[in-house]
């Protein structure tokens, strides 16, 4: 076996990649331009065991038969304890001729000024002499140091400086290290052992000589001399930063002021699902329940145990938060992150989900933690932006709540206990809710049609009598117009959760005559571990055709859906799509808004692809079911989506082959087959007058071989400035 199988490198590059450290990305236009969306967060068990991780990952060193670096299951931290497709980075050297300087790096832009965390999880074998560490640099060299003596010690510092000790280490043990630089350049160093997780092992801070350093690469490797033998193993590589930080630098456009965006009569909002929130905590990321939990096929709930995981991605991870703040501020302080990032995109506010009987449900304690969530985020927007507006989609349970009066008609007595429900008084009395001009507040649910029009006119009515006026917004899921037609008096707007697909989509056209304000969706996918169900939304068609389908059409208001659910399709910055989705719906946005397209004043490249083709065969679960919609079929393409300020060439390199098309000023589509039974990293590039202008690897490899299916579109950005510069190599 090849001690370094990896060939998902692709072609070499000779002009600058966005996450080599150049262009906005890179540092050379400020920190405005930095991102987090390209940190590693990285607990290695999609990949088959006996092979390294895919590029961004790469080796580092010679390596040799003796001395060799791979996935194994004995890898697998104690910490994450995934005994189904667990595993983790070994190192292991028995060759006293070889084995000094390798390892392996992993290299991002620098993530925007501010906090940053990075954690890992580490296990010394028993005997080894290996001297190795941890680097995290920036594009000179500058940086922090963590380095693990072969004497069994945690050792912090500044590259090039001192090292002070954190803790003693035992062989055979779990470590997990959590590192928390601050703005100012203050870098704490905590360990924690699996055996004893309720405190930390020890713990050291390292004061950094230059504030804000822009790193770029995170390298782990050995130190000490060629006659050093042994071994260590690494899991749960985890980094987060700002995520709320500015993108205008990034974007191919220039933004509107907010004041602007707000007058337009148009609207956006975008539906935030309560149950997968940002995860911002005062909690470790490394340990918090998305790493630990969600992503762990040892403990995948029994219906989605076949996906191997109950999600497929997850919100990007933030930093924690300083220590000593009460629950109730920790929420708030999270909420109000959400809100700065939805006013940074152009929204008008968050469509958001509330439960008026939490004890119509079986898991009553996990429904109210669902509202205290829900007023959470309305007490953040009002902090943050009193204008930033809240539209309550407001549940009536699966079933009558208990202890209704037993001499009242059922659907009376549900929907009297429904609008006098002390949380439903509470909503509606919140200053944040979204008004009519003549001053009734909005009331919503998602499947408006589980019940009759009937039912919901005695809520309507009963909330009137008690002096709380309601314009109502249904939203539906497909009616057709003859039913659609018996909620028409009760529904002052109307909104449809829509296609999956890039089908044709004539909502506006359909609603138009039944409500006075129609509302368009916009989604992305719809991929769903529950059911192994997916759409095919062939990259990012669907997205653009339903925003230009609300364009072309007239759509009173957009209803992006979702910003948050992770169970079926999120557009939130995310793993596995950065901010994609959230860039692009910026533009969208800005375009809806004020009637005319954004001037492209800057290059921009995305790309969507899935991981796999939809025919690789997965070493577990089961097959995912395509659901048929618009005559749509499995599509097995890589898209880059060209946002240019002027023609020139675009190229994309999959595998073997290349496909090109000379391109206009404005957006251009261009797709290259995904073949089967192969394992590369897309390549992409901008050409003028046959020089590269900017080009990168996908962040994603896709992969001939991988633990279970995964139908999920991936996307990424390649952004750069005029300033060409090579890669740095690892």
């Amino acid at each position: 076996m090849n001690p370094l199988r990896n060939p998902m490198l692709g072609a070499t590059l000779s002009v600058c990649m966005a996450s080599a450290g150049c262009g906005p990305q890179g540092g050379s236009s400020g920190p405005a331009g930095f991102s987090t969306e390209q940190l590693p967060v990285e607990r290695f068990d999609v990949y088959p065991a006996g092979s390294l991780p895919p590029y961004p990952w790469q080796p580092v060193g010679k390596f040799s038969d003796l001395a060799r670096m791979e996935l194994r299951p004995e890898g697998e931290s104690r910490f994450i304890a995934n005994a189904v497709t667990g595993k983790g980075l070994v190192m292991e050297d028995r060759d006293p001729a070889a084995g000094a300087g390798c390892g392996i790096s992993y290299t991002f832009a620098p993530p925007p000024p501010g906090p940053l965390y990075l954690g890992f999880d580490f296990r010394n074998t028993a005997g080894s002499t290996l001297d190795w560490e941890c680097r995290l640099d920036d594009s000179a060299g500058k940086g922090l140091r963590l380095h693990i003596a072969p004497g069994g010690e945690l050792q912090a510092g500044e590259i090039g400086g001192a090292l002070t000790r954190v803790a003693p280490i035992k062989a055979d043990t779990w470590y997990h290290v959590a590192v928390r630089i601050s703005g100012a350049g203050e870098a704490t160093v905590a360990l924690t052992e699996s055996t004893k997780p309720e405190g930390a092992a020890g713990s050291a801070s390292i004061a950094l000589s230059e504030k804000d350093l822009a790193f770029t690469r995170l390298s782990f490797r050995n130190i000490g001399s060629q006659e050093q033998t042994g071994g260590w193993a690494l899991d749960n590589v985890l980094m987060a930063g700002r995520v709320d930080a500015p993108r205008d630098a990034l974007l191919p456009f220039k933004q509107a002021p907010l004041s602007v965006l707000r007058a337009s009569p148009r609207k956006v909002y975008a539906y935030y699902y309560e149950i997968y929130p940002s995860g911002y905590s005062d909690r470790d990321p490394g340990l918090a329940p998305y790493t630990k939990k969600l992503f762990n096929p040892s403990l995948t709930p029994a219906d989605r145990v076949k996906s191997g995981t109950e999600l497929l991605y997850r919100p990007l991870p933030r930093p924690p938060m300083e220590p000593g703040l009460s629950a109730d501020e920790v929420l708030i302080r999270a909420m109000e992150e959400e809100v700065r990032l939805g006013i940074q995109m152009g929204l008008d506010g968050f469509l958001l989900d509330f439960f008026a009987l939490p004890e119509s449900y079986p898991d009553v304690a996990n429904i109210r933690e669902y509202n205290r969530r829900s007023f959470a985020l309305m007490d953040a927007a009002a902090r943050v932006d009193p204008g930033f507006r809240i539209i309550p989609a407001i549940y009536a349970g699966p079933k009558p709540p208990p202890g209704l009066p037993p001499d009242q008609d059922i659907e009376s007595a549900w929907t009297a206990a429904y609008a006098d429900s002390p949380i439903v008084r509470k909503i509606l009395a919140h200053p944040q809710l979204l008004r009519t001009e003549d001053g009734r507040v909005y009331l919503s649910k998602w499947g408006t049609e589980m019940y009759p029009a009937a039912w919901w006119q005695r809520v309507v009515d009963r909330l009137a009598a008690r002096g709380v006026p309601v314009a109502f917004l249904g939203q539906f899921n497909g009616l057709p117009a003859a039913r659609l037609q018996t909620y028409s008096a009760l529904c002052y707007a109307m909104a449809d959760w829509g296609p999956r697909t890039p089908k044709d989509y004539r909502w506006v056209e359909k609603a138009r005559p039944l409500t006075t304000k129609v509302v368009s969706p916009v989604v992305f996918q719809d991929v769903r571990t529950r059911e192994r169900v997916y759409w095919e939304a062939w990259g990012s068609e669907a997205f653009r055709n339903m925003w230009q389908s609300a364009i072309r059409d007239g759509a009173d208001w957009v209803f992006i859906t979702t910003w948050s659910d992770y169970s079926e399709q999120a557009q939130a910055p995310s793993t596995a799509i950065g901010f994609a989705l959230y860039d692009l719906n910026a533009y969208y946005i800005q375009w809806f808004k004020l009637g005319a397209a954004p001037v492209i004043d800057r290059d921009v490249l995305y790309y969507f692809h899935r991981i796999q083709h939809t025919d690789t065969a997965s070493l577990r679960g089961e097959p995912w079911k395509l659901i048929p919609e618009g005559n749509m079929t499995a599509r097995n393409d890589i898209e880059l989506l060209a946002f240019l300020k002027e023609p020139g060439e675009l190229r994309i390199q999959a595998g073997g082959e290349t496909r090109s098309e000379m391109a206009g000023a404005g957006i251009t589509s261009l797709k290259a087959p995904i073949s089967t039974g192969m394992a590369f990293t897309p390549v992409f590039s901008l050409l003028r007058n046959n020089q590269p202008v900017l080009q990168g690897r996908s962040r994603y490899a896709i992969l001939d071989r991988l633990e279970y299916p995964n139908l999920l579109y991936h996307a990424g950005i390649l952004t750069n400035d005029d300033h060409l510069q090579p890669p740095r190599n690892p």
